[in-house]
């Protein structure tokens, strides 16, 4: 008897709606465009296949995707501005190259190793 209870509450409202959406949704399509194509509709039966596949698609990502709360992580993190990068810097601005290859406004362009 106990196992009954939690079989009961693992089947929920919204777990035996979207058990519907996806059997009626894709083997109800399927079905109707079997039968369809049975009958000689081949052509009607593809348009109410896609159709119906596609409503049931965008209904479970409407009803269940969609909702849900899929951010990232909060903002107050210091991200650098695009184009610089974290490697090469030790934190006070200034660029580690020895050689002046990476931009050294010292050293004369001709100057510089290719």
């Amino acid at each position: 008897m106990g196992d009954d209870t939690r079989f009961r509450d693992r089947i929920t409202r919204d777990r035996l709606l979207l058990a519907v959406v996806l059997v009626v949704g894709i083997a109800g399509t399927g079905i109707v465009r079997r039968q369809l194509g049975v009958l000689g509709f081949n052509d009607l039966g593809r348009l109410v296949f896609i159709f119906g596949y596609g409503l049931t698609v965008f209904a479970v990502w409407y009803g269940w995707i969609r909702p849900l709360d899929i951010t990232g992580p909060d903002a107050e993190r210091e991200v650098p501005p695009s184009g610089s990068s974290v490697e090469g810097s030790d934190g006070d601005g200034s660029e580690d190259a020895t050689d002046g290859s990476r931009g050294d406004p010292t050293t004369p362009a001709n100057d510089r190793p290719n």
